[in-house]
């Protein structure tokens, strides 16, 4: 039988407390990434972690612009919290089928 590849993603202010070698409920940690945000990001780098439009990106956070008008880059300490809340506040009337 094949092993599979399962992936789990933490976001938190400290690392979580792992080792690798570690069996958690039955699989073995194998491997510990992290990923660090850059100093300033762009629409384009905020385009490929949410699945929005650019205009649409724009318009919730241009307020928080920090570069100039044409080039446009953005805190993500602060600009990614907004765009979490924003995706899960889908109101409205539901459907009528």
């Amino acid at each position: 039988m094949f092993k599979q590849k399962y992936l789990i993603t933490v976001e938190s202010e400290s690392p979580p407390r792992l080792c690798l070698g570690d069996t958690i409920h039955g699989a073995t940690v194998i491997a510990l990434e992290t990923e660090q945000y850059p100093d300033l990001v762009d629409l384009a780098w905020l385009t490929k972690r949410f699945q929005m439009s650019r205009e649409a990106i724009s318009e919730k956070i241009d307020s928080f612009n920090v570069g100039s008008q044409r080039k446009k880059l953005y805190d993500p300490n602060v600009v990614i919290p907004i765009l979490k809340i924003s995706i899960k506040n889908r109101g409205g009337r539901p459907r009528k089928n």
